[in-house]
């Protein structure tokens, strides 16, 4: 199976730039972030209709998360299940082929000495409690846009990023224990000496030099065989691309 993770930020601006992307990497199962879209007007009818069955959680104007599939999507579980007296559309998990799938928007936290860094750290929390309890009974491969860099090695410039948001050890401690876990982090693993980045702002024409951060990841259950993983690096240099590039899984 082809699958891939994707912040679009808004799937309706960027609907073309998905349908090309699925067709040219003959993607399996999507897992969609920053969907900026309530449930209803996202474009279902349109990947209905080339064969994805899709479950959406959205939210008007903001975040929104979306799984599609070429397969059959069972026992869904969206983020408010979870994330209790949470209005944000961040999470969403499904059973496909055997595999529970889980489509992640961790919040961007705004800074430091923001309420909104305690609320990134407490999102973090019940994220790793849901593992912990579920992990021992189906293999996960839980991906999405985590706005936190794993290491400097994540980060084009350390020194300018030091103690900022998506770079602070409190954040990075939180993925080390979804890895501590039983979860790899794999396009790392895979690539262990490749400067890796999945996302680049769009001011200061960072992409043409190569000024991103890797917020982007799939942790995949050791129990998985994976064949390959990789950025989709071209994607961002389109036309009004979103400010990640997705990231494919071969498993």
């Amino acid at each position: 199976m082809k699958i891939a993770t994707w912040n679009v930020n808004s799937v309706r601006v960027r609907l073309s730039q998905v349908l090309e992307f699925i067709e040219k990497y003959d993607i399996d199962i999507i897992l969609l972030q920053e969907i900026k879209c309530k449930t209803e007007e996202f474009p279902k009818y349109i990947f209905d209709d080339i064969g994805y069955n899709c479950r959406i959680f959205g939210q008007k104007s903001y975040n929104g998360v979306a799984i599609l599939s070429k397969y059959m999507i069972e026992d869904v579980i969206f983020g408010a299940e979870i994330f209790l007296e949470d209005s944000q559309a961040r999470y969403v998990e499904a059973l496909i082929n055997g595999y529970n799938f889980a489509s992640v928007y961790v919040p961007n936290g705004k800074s430091p000495d923001d309420p909104a860094y305690q609320y990134k750290l407490d999102f973090l929390d019940i994220l790793i409690n849901r593992l912990k309890q579920t992990s021992s009974l189906s293999q996960y491969i839980l991906a999405g846009d985590f706005n936190i860099t794993m290491a400097d090695t994540d980060v084009y410039d350390p020194d300018l990023w030091k103690n900022k948001i998506c770079c602070t050890e409190l954040e990075r401690t939180k993925l080390r224990d979804i890895v501590n876990l039983g979860y790899r982090d794999i396009m790392k693993e895979l690539r262990p000496f490749e400067e890796i980045y999945t996302w680049w702002d769009y001011r200061r024409e960072t992409f043409s030099k190569n000024k991103g951060l890797r917020l982007d990841y799939f942790f995949v259950d050791h129990r998985i065989q994976i064949n390959n993983c990789h950025v989709a690096k071209e994607i961002r240099n389109q036309l009004r691309p979103s400010d990640h590039a997705p990231v494919i899984l071969e498993i």
